[in-house]
């Protein structure tokens, strides 16, 4: 039996132990949503909930499973809409907050629906829509839901969807009525596809995408913001590739492979490049549609969003040495964005309100596990303040809440988590740092 390394055997003992966090997950962020009116309303979604800012991600609060509606191992479909409210898709159903985040109700329409995917239009917030793929018999229900009030209500598209299609992703367009999904056709030899729809997706036209099939499933990663026709799909999957088409999706070219899966896919807001990568592909960035892709960083990205303030990366803290990071170098070097323990409580809210109550019992329990250090009011705590973008600082910032893996820990379950998790954060910092983000030679180009 090959003998683990330390870093490697304290991360397997910590696993081990039960005590990665309340669902069994090790705790970590899996994506980043940039609200499309105000670029300082980030919203990350984790193994534990929602971690919120409000201020660009000075400060953190937290939004617990319990009141969007779900526990356990899930991982919702979210947006932002008109006014700062969040879609929450649900394996039976739709949240959607109250603009402050404080409130929660489920949308009637889509009672009992399982939500794979949602999207919310960047021009017009108000407007979103919501794909459902529930099984039906021996097949699949798929159903697309629009709203034109952010949330406030939803109609049936009444698409027409063949019955054996597994819905994966929506996407909108820069034309109203062309939308975009991607799913598996299930039969003796499963197929992924992509759809596109003319009428606001009453009616489709099914494309094949060379190389998917039911354990390479095509995921839509962006429609270019000035051009209808221009897709891009990531495929599911190692080794993962991103795929291309011009015409709407009637053919498709294929532009990167990776070593391992590709679990993160971005195109800049203006359509002019972008970046995509993955846990053992670090991050490569091409110019658009010229393509030349070069590897920019090491960072073993879980996700990736390109938005006005930057290129966010979702990291393995243990490794990197933070969880989130934003890059406005357009993904060459990163400034940390937030640390596991960027949380100092659950989002301040009224009394009585249903993050509230529902949050605030759970957030001792949260707080022993992250390890996270009292910060000095409701909310985030401070980041990194005056680190120069693009460098790891050398040495722990000030400050209440920033990076409270490094300091004392509690006794117990998930004190002896806390105390393994700051040993790798630190051990992974240390590393990070001494490799650095810059000093590489890039592979080259890949096409």
């Amino acid at each position: 039996m090959r003998r683990l390394g330390g870093l490697a055997a304290l991360a397997a003992l910590v696993l081990s132990s039960g005590a990665a966090s309340g669902n069994g997950r090790f705790p970590s962020a899996g994506h980043v949503e940039v609200d499309p009116m105000d670029p300082a309303h980030v919203v990350l979604r984790a193994t534990y909930g929602l971690v919120v800012s409000t201020d660009g991600g000075a400060r953190w609060s937290w939004v617990c499973e319990e009141a969007m509606s779900f526990a356990g191992i899930w991982d919702p479909p979210i947006g932002i809409t008109a006014g700062g409210a969040l879609l929450v898709g649900l394996p039976d159903g739709l949240s959607v907050s109250t603009p402050d985040g404080c409130g929660f109700s489920r949308a009637g329409a889509l009672e009992g629906k399982l939500v794979v995917d949602l999207a919310v239009d960047k021009t017009n917030p108000a407007r979103a829509v919501v794909l459902t793929s529930s099984p039906l018999g021996s097949g699949f229900e798929t159903r697309l839901f629009w709203t034109e009030d952010g949330g406030a209500s939803f109609t049936d598209a009444e698409a027409v969807f063949p019955a054996n299609l597994r819905g994966l992703t929506v996407e909108l367009t820069s034309d109203p009525a062309v939308v975009y999904v991607s799913g598996v056709l299930g039969g003796p030899m499963p197929m992924g596809v992509v759809l596109r729809s003319a009428d606001g997706g009453k009616t489709n036209e099914v494309t094949p995408v060379p190389g998917s099939d039911d354990t390479h499933g095509p995921f839509i990663g962006a429609v270019d913001p000035t051009n209808a026709d221009r897709v891009y799909v990531r495929l599911d999957g190692a080794p993962g590739r991103l795929l291309h088409s011009a015409d709407g999706a009637k053919t498709w070219e294929e532009l990167f492979v990776g070593e391992g899966a590709l679990l993160g896919f971005s195109l800049s807001p203006d359509g002019s490049a972008l970046v995509v990568g993955g846990e053992k592909d670090g991050i490569w960035r091409s110019p658009a549609p010229a393509w030349a892709f070069e590897q920019v960083s090491r960072l073993h990205a879980r996700c990736l969003r390109w938005a006005e303030a930057g290129v966010y990366a979702c990291t393995e803290e243990v490794l990197d040495g933070f969880s989130v990071g934003l890059s406005v170098t357009a993904g060459s070097t990163f400034g940390v964005a937030a640390r596991l323990a960027d949380l100092c409580g659950p989002l301040p809210c009224p009394a009585g309100s249903t993050t509230r109550s529902t949050c605030e019992p759970r957030w001792p329990i949260l707080q022993t596990t992250l390890n996270v250090v009292p910060c000095d009011g409701a909310g985030g705590g401070p980041v990194d303040a005056g680190v120069p973008p693009g460098e790891v600082p050398a040495t722990e910032p000030p400050g209440d809440c920033a990076c409270g893996l490094a300091r004392g820990v509690t006794g117990g379950e998930a004190g002896v988590f806390g105390a393994a998790l700051a040993a790798i954060g630190c051990i992974g910092a240390r590393r990070a740092r001494r490799r650095g983000f810059r000093s590489y030679e890039p592979r080259g180009r890949r096409s």
